[in-house]
């Protein structure tokens, strides 16, 4: 049998929690149709109406519902039921008043600040410090039942705010995994993932209204990207310790991976060919970027001589290669992109115009290529082929593409790109 008291309490509780979110503040009273609670009413067994007509009538006597019969079914079916007592609906959950717990957040958060503010001692990340200060005003008089909804309760926002006070003092985060720091602040290595789960989507919520730390070292998360050629990448200022220039020359066009924080660090990137115009191939799955993108020993492929750098985009870019293209639109290279014959290597070329924000060349992607290669062709699923939606008309405008685009629609087929020959 269904515990009917277990599922009106939490019905109404999380409508209590969606009420917040809307409004900001609670309604007066929650109301809602017996048919969310019970929608095969009619033809379940006498038993099992009579055990949900009982639960709903105890927790009327309790004062925590309201009932209210369809006119001509008094006692016999119910409309809908009412709450306007949130003390009690939670008492009887066995759960805090959310907005009690909220002003004792709000409380505590006060008293925070005002630790911080007297203690802004010479060992700690001034800049940092100002910004949890920030963050923690602002909270201390916003923080509400919406958070608590988001299961940000008491004890959650006293772990936050100890992992906030580490991360004033700046040698704290260096040298030290996320995991490491779990054990060293909550005895529990896997602690400050979940506490990190619950809270980013809360600063990124109210970055917009005030300043937020940054935890982006917290990260788990070490995105790379791969690039080759006859190229150099100039760095930027920060790097610089002798007021000198620093940077490096790729003069035998190996392949190198970098991640995000040496990406980040580079201000440009040039090339040694003397040409007029500078040229890269983006290319989307690593068998193929091997392939393409090692130095050539023997001979020059006619085809792939006149690109001067190779860049491993790996599907949709991460990061890293996000941020790569960047730097080589700004430095004006020229961009060609080869991938998969089907609507996702097309949405992932798409994807990289936008980042760089200027036109991308497709290379043997087009129908002709399609045709040489439709034998080892792959079935698309319908999911597959609904990606379609998703090009853009000034992406569909390029005749390759275009073309491409109906081979795929009229055959349900796709080619995948490690199959092609590019010499």
């Amino acid at each position: 049998m269904l515990d009917w008291k277990k599922k009106i309490i939490s019905e109404f509780i999380e409508h209590y929690f969606d009420s917040a979110f809307e409004s900001e503040e609670e309604r007066s009273v929650l109301r809602i149709r017996s048919s969310v609670f019970f929608p095969n009413f009619d033809t379940s067994s006498p038993y099992e109406k009579e055990s949900y007509l009982e639960t709903a009538e105890s927790l009327q006597r309790k004062g925590i519902v309201k009932l209210n019969w369809e006119k001509h079914d008094k006692n016999e079916r119910l409309k809908t039921l009412s709450c306007e007592n949130y003390k009690k609906l939670f008492e009887e959950a066995g759960r805090p008043y959310p907005k009690t717990e909220a002003e004792n957040i709000r409380t505590m958060l006060g008293e925070i600040v005002q630790v911080l503010k007297k203690s802004m001692l010479p060992d700690r990340d001034t800049v940092q410090t100002e910004k949890v200060i920030s963050l923690l005003e602002f909270l201390s008089l916003r923080f509400g039942p919406r958070e608590i909804g988001q299961g940000i309760d008491q004890h959650t926002m006293e772990e936050f705010t100890h992992l906030l006070e580490f991360c004033c003092g700046p040698a704290n985060q260096e040298k030290i995994t996320t995991r490491a720091l779990s054990i060293l602040l909550y005895r529990d290595s896997k602690r400050l993932e979940s506490l990190l789960v619950l809270c980013i989507p809360l600063l990124s919520r109210i970055k917009k209204k005030t300043e937020v730390p940054d935890l982006s070292f917290l990260e788990r998360s070490y995105p790379e990207t791969m690039i080759a050629g006859k190229i150099f990448f100039i760095f930027k200022e920060k790097c610089k310790k002798d007021n000198k220039t620093h940077s490096f020359i790729n003069d035998n066009a190996f392949l190198f991976g970098f991640p995000l924080e040496t990406v980040e660090m580079i201000d440009s990137i040039g090339y040694m060919s003397g040409k007029d115009k500078s040229y890269v191939l983006t290319i989307e799955n690593k068998e193929t970027f091997y392939a393409l993108a090692r130095p050539q020993n023997s001979g020059t492929s006619e085809l792939l001589s006149m690109f001067d750098c190779f860049l491993y985009v790996g599907g949709y870019s991460n990061r890293a290669t996000a941020a790569m293209i960047k730097i080589l639109a700004v430095s004006n290279f020229n961009f060609y992109h080869t991938g998969d014959l089907d609507p996702d290597g097309i949405l992932i070329l798409q994807h990289i115009q936008e980042l760089a924000g200027r036109p991308v060349t497709p290379l043997r992607m087009n129908a002709a290529t399609f045709d040489q290669y439709q034998d080892w062709a792959r079935p698309l699923s319908k999911p597959m082929l609904r990606q379609i939606t998703k090009i853009r008309d000034e992406t569909k405008a390029n005749p390759e593409l275009a073309g491409l685009l109906r081979r795929i629609e009229e055959t349900r087929l796709g080619v995948e790109q490690e199959i092609i020959d590019y010499r």
